[in-house]
């Protein structure tokens, strides 16, 4: 986990640094994929997606200076950036009156959301990313057999079954699952720490 692990941790500082062009292009490159995720999440017109996408990452590279890790964690601040975006966004539509019905409805709906659940659907959506994230590394890491093995196990699929479906002893089952089960969550603290500062 050596250097790469310690240049990350350090990425949002790096990217609030203006004169960091490699820094901010892998800012984008991590975030970029979170950004549609939430989108996502808040059942965004997927016709919206890239213009969203776009605007938030504007607004990013704007405001990045000004997050204070004190005040906030990065996501949850992430989350409102996103959130404010995506209201402004569909509230110059309106504006201009180049709505259509459905995201009229979506806009209220936005508008009428508590921060409370806005911030349960970024929780949700953080986690659901850094899953996946975690999942793209194990796989460089290990087997195709193992990463199945882990992945049934996930699914709540009993061992026996696992070792049926995959022909394997079910020693073999628990020691790739527990191999990378330890792996996956080493993956995902790492994440974590490099993502959030």
């Amino acid at each position: 986990m050596g250097e790469e692990w310690v240049t990350r941790k350090s990425l949002v500082m790096r990217a609030k640094a203006a004169d960091d062009a490699a820094a901010w292009d892998e800012f984008v490159k991590y975030y970029e994929r979170f950004i549609f995720h939430l989108l996502h999440g808040m059942n965004v017109p997927t016709n919206d997606f890239d213009d969203l996408v776009q605007t938030v990452l504007v607004k990013l590279w704007k405001s990045l200076a000004s997050f204070d890790h004190e005040k906030a964690r990065f996501r949850t601040w992430l989350g409102v950036v996103v959130r404010n975006a995506v209201w402004d966004y569909f509230a110059e539509g309106q504006r201009r009156g180049k709505l259509m019905e459905k995201n009229r409805d979506f806009v209220e709906v936005l508008d009428e959301a508590p921060p409370s659940e806005i911030e349960a659907r970024i929780e949700k959506e953080w986690v659901q990313y850094i899953t996946e994230l975690a999942m793209e590394r194990i796989q460089k890491v290990f087997s195709g057999e193992a990463v199945n093995v882990f992945t049934m196990s996930l699914e709540d699929v009993p061992a026996k079954e696992v070792s049926k479906k995959l022909n394997l002893t079910l020693e073999s089952v628990y020691t790739l699952k527990s191999r990378v089960r330890a792996r996956f969550i080493k993956e995902v603290k790492a994440l974590m720490d490099e993502l959030e500062g």
